[in-house]
């Protein structure tokens, strides 16, 4: 079996695939010829050739028109490969709600010496919807902060959450948590999965943070409920549009520009292992990880991609 990458690559995210597959069972861009495996980065792709498998690079795949791709082709998104980075940004915006960091820091280089309360992540609950790769390394690193756990998770099950819910009792989850983090992936079924009705059921000075899409939450239903009520704080790393930052401009909106997932050598080196060693599961007749279910597919035309 033949891989084609279509896309130029750092000579050392290729040095990880000759080690990984064989140079042999690679056709490197800008080189193209018959191969059955195709690796991908974004929507743009070879659309007019049938591949048996396609690997994604990055983590989430609702960037990616399924439609465009063959019934019969498989296809693999590469979650898990930044997991311990977005999970520790996941935390960092925890970090930053309850001590107030930022906020301390530019008063007090401003010449404002103004000393306030802090909270504890001690002793809170944090709610998470989506206990997959992300959310499973949030809830090892927010146990040792002594924080207790809800999941709403599909089918991963560890002693770091204290409770397991399914998507049916988010309800539960919202009304119990402190913290809410969204780490679902983007799919039909959980695109708006945040709107009104379930902001309402929050406690009021909770805290939502978004390292998923912005499409799960309801925008200006979001920003609405942000407007009222001003204790409750949305810190997110992505936006809706984004680059474009619509909306943002508000004291209860702390945002960073979709880099949860790390844009760092060491970062990428680990996510294109994991892409080429699913790759090679496939070239040695094991499943590969993570297939895409066609039947919750969603496509959004990105201007960013991210991970």
């Amino acid at each position: 079996m033949k891989l084609l990458v279509p896309f130029k690559l750092d000579e050392k995210y290729m040095k990880i695939g000759r080690e990984v597959i064989g140079d042999e069972n690679i056709i490197w861009f800008p080189e193209t010829g018959d191969a059955d495996i195709l690796l991908i980065r974004g929507n743009n792709f070879p659309k007019d050739r049938n591949f048996r498998f396609i690997q994604a690079v990055s983590a989430g795949i609702d960037h990616i028109n399924l439609e465009s791709i063959p019934e019969e082709t498989l296809v693999a998104s590469n979650a898990g490969a930044y997991s311990v980075s977005v999970a520790e940004h996941a935390i960092a915006f925890m970090l930053e709600r309850s001590k107030n960091i930022s906020t301390f820091e530019y008063e007090t280089r401003s010449g404002i010496y103004n000393p306030r309360p802090t909270k504890l992540l001690y002793g809170k609950t944090l709610g998470i919807i989506g206990y997959g790769g992300i959310g499973s390394r949030t809830a090892e690193i927010a146990k040792s902060f002594g924080m207790r756990i809800i999941s709403i998770a599909r089918s991963h099950r560890d002693s770091n959450s204290d409770l397991y819910l399914s998507l049916e009792e988010l309800d539960t989850l919202l009304r119990q948590s402190d913290y809410i983090l969204i780490s679902v992936p983007l799919t039909n079924k959980t695109f708006g999965l945040i709107g009104r009705r379930q902001l309402e059921l929050i406690k009021k000075d909770s805290t939502i943070i978004n390292v998923a899409r912005a499409e799960i939450v309801k925008k200006e239903e979001l920003l609405e409920f942000l407007d009222k009520n001003k204790e409750v704080y949305y810190l997110t790393d992505v936006w809706w549009g984004e680059p474009g930052m619509d909306g943002s401009k508000r004291e209860n909106v702390v945002i960073t520009p979709h880099i949860a997932g790390g844009l760092s050598g060491e970062i990428m080196e680990f996510s294109y292992k994991c892409a080429f060693e699913n790759i090679k599961r496939y070239m040695e007749g094991k499943e590969p990880r993570n297939l895409v279910r066609r039947d919750e597919g969603l496509f959004i035309n990105r201007e960013k991609i991210g991970i």
